[in-house]
């Protein structure tokens, strides 16, 4: 595999901008005022956009799933802290197996119903079995993923949840992997 291409270069001036913004956005947010507080959010621009075309055909590749639904197995994985305030940027890694309607939710920023009727909504395995069974795709990675979508600290999330996952995925030879933002 290639190495992982990654603009890291606005790191550290993201880092400044957000203990200045978070200052200001700490009190909004504890007060659930979130609007006015990323109002001024200081989103990050990317110089580059890293590209890595796909190397084989989708039929002949091994797929992973990442979800940002705070997914977690009760009894076996922590919660995501729902409760942070600037979110919860871990990961927890769910294997291929694991059963939808034993996952719980712990994301707050956004409705669970339509998930919680249908965990493929947010986590489509059962689909992309489907899809591995009709040669669609070559073959569903073992262990899949799922992060929280609300995290403020976009530099830790991408300093170190971001290639920790990738790590994982590149020992698994994972070949593509489909992003389901919640």
């Amino acid at each position: 595999m290639p190495p992982v291409k990654s603009d890291s270069q606005w790191l550290g001036e993201f880092r400044t901008k957000y203990a200045l913004w978070w200052r200001e956005a700490a009190p909004l947010i504890a007060q659930h005022q979130y609007a006015p507080a990323f109002k001024t959010y200081p989103w990050p621009a990317f110089r580059e956009a890293p590209w890595t075309p796909v190397g084989k055909p989708v039929a002949q590749s091994a797929a992973a799933v990442v979800t940002t639904g705070g997914l977690y197995r009760p009894g076996v994985d922590p919660a995501f802290d729902g409760a942070a305030l600037e979110g919860d940027w871990g990961f927890r890694a769910l294997p291929r197996d694991v059963d939808l309607r034993g996952l719980a939710i712990a994301h707050p920023h956004f409705p669970h119903e339509v998930a919680e009727a249908d965990m493929n909504t947010i986590f489509p395995l059962e689909r992309l079995v489907e899809l591995e069974a009709a040669g669609v795709i070559g073959r569903l990675a073992p262990t899949h993923y799922s992060t929280m979508g609300y995290v403020t600290r976009a530099a830790d999330l991408a300093a170190g949840t971001a290639p920790g996952i990738a790590s994982r995925m590149k020992t698994e030879g994972v070949d593509v992997a489909l992003v389901i933002p919640v």
